[in-house]
């Protein structure tokens, strides 16, 4: 599988405000930035991250770049569930993401769930690089499939890995890995669970002090086991 650097992104202050200075993608990624999103006051750039033809073909291989310049705020989303399809002759499509929050910079990362179809093999990892004066609010979740059609966890792979760099130290490492096995299917693990979501938060330095928070701190609702 031959990695491609599919998607670059800056937001910079301009005029005083939040601006995407530069957006590239090319197949099968694609940036959509509206100029009207989310609350007129706010000073925000929207980013919806999509795909072409509606989800991740087996196979694919995402990877793209993500810039916040000092005191800006970006939010990072989609507009539908990130549908990862069918995997053929096992192959695994694959997503990186790296962003790097600047001093005084605040990134949301809110994305609809991912929906892997029966038997698809998904792995996403996304690094976030970050100064004492960064914020940051990930949401990460799957849901267990398309229940219409009567699936339920009946993919073959999924693993997501998300890590926090605070200056270039691991501040945060984590991974989820769901795979079927021949003793027991992820639907037996998962049992009733529809979902699995977590939430992680790293407020700046100055907001800990303010809250009399820790460095970072993560609220992570496993639905299985």
């Amino acid at each position: 599988m031959v990695k491609m650097e599919t998607g670059k992104l800056v937001v910079a202050r301009v005029d005083g405000k939040s601006t995407v200075t530069r957006c590239f993608s090319q197949y099968p990624l694609k940036f959509i930035v509206p100029t009207k999103a989310g609350r007129s006051e706010a000073d925000a750039v929207w980013i919806y991250a999509l795909t072409y033809g509606g989800g991740i073909v087996s196979g694919d291989c995402i990877s793209f770049d993500l810039t916040i310049d000092d005191g800006c705020t970006a939010v990072l989303t989609t507009q539908a569930s990130t549908k990862v399809y069918k995997s053929v002759a096992l192959k695994c499509s694959k997503q990186t993401m790296e962003a790097r929050i600047g001093n005084d910079a605040l990134m949301v990362v809110i994305p609809d769930p991912v929906t892997c179809f029966s038997t698809a093999r998904y792995s996403q990892k996304q690094v976030f690089r970050i100064v004492s004066g960064s914020s940051l609010l990930l949401v990460d979740w799957i849901t267990s499939g398309r229940h219409e059609s009567g699936e339920k966890w009946d993919f073959g792979l999924y693993k997501s890995t998300n890590h926090i760099y605070l200056e270039s130290k691991p501040l945060f490492l984590d991974t989820v890995l769901l795979e079927h096995e021949s003793a027991t299917s992820i639907a037996e693990r998962m049992q009733c669970y529809q979902a699995q979501v977590e939430a992680h938060t790293r407020p700046s330095s100055r907001r800990c002090e303010e809250d009399d928070d820790g460095a970072i701190t993560h609220a992570i609702t496993h639905e299985s086991m």
